[in-house]
């Protein structure tokens, strides 16, 4: 079931980050843009992540989409439970330690894949996702987000699974972005 017809609008004003790791230097986070779903349509909140280093075949600065941070190590749990199903279908064995950035749902297992970018899944939302990311990138270059200290795993899953209803919206953020998520994981 295809949930949306796309993102429409992204709000660059509300792009908020924090530090997430120094080690391997790797920032984390949000971004408030426009989906249409069939029923109307809505502001959403979608996590991110950016990373210094090039393995994997990665690119420096670049922003990835990710559906959330572990909080704790073995299976998934701490999400929704559909959130928890797709989590434990996209990786392997399904279970991950505690800190490990949620992101095997936007490696796409259909082929060919060689003609893109990784980590931004393989169907429609392909373009969207890696166009938000190189739009994040330019942002944070030019130091234009908000400095979110608060902005740990624990509170960015809470964010993303919260059964808050924006402002103008029919659906809470939880509703909008299982769907959302539903549509990429239909297209794994």
């Amino acid at each position: 079931m295809i949930n949306s017809n796309g993102i429409l609008k992204i709000y660059e004003d509300s792009f908020r980050t924090n530090i997430y790791t120094t080690r391997h230097f790797r920032r984390i986070g949000l971004i408030d843009l426009d989906i249409k779903y069939f029923y109307s349509v809505e502001r959403v909140t979608l996590a991110f992540y950016s990373s210094s280093g090039t393995n994997n075949g990665k690119t420096k600065g670049l922003w990835y989409p990710i559906l959330g941070i572990k909080t704790r190590n073995g299976k998934f749990t701490e999400f929704t439970p559909y959130l928890n199903f797709v989590l434990s279908d996209t990786t392997i064995d399904g279970f991950a330690n505690k800190g490990w950035l949620a992101k095997s749902l936007f490696f796409s297992s259909k082929r060919p894949y060689y003609e893109k970018t990784l980590g931004f899944s393989n169907g429609r939302y392909y373009e969207p996702l890696f166009y938000i990311g190189q739009t994040l990138k330019d942002l944070t270059q030019k130091n234009k987000f908000y400095s979110m200290p608060s902005l740990k795993p624990k509170t960015l899953n809470k964010i993303l699974t919260s059964e808050e209803i924006y402002i103008g919206n029919k659906c809470s953020q939880k509703e909008n972005f299982e769907r959302f998520i539903q549509d990429i994981f239909e297209e794994h």
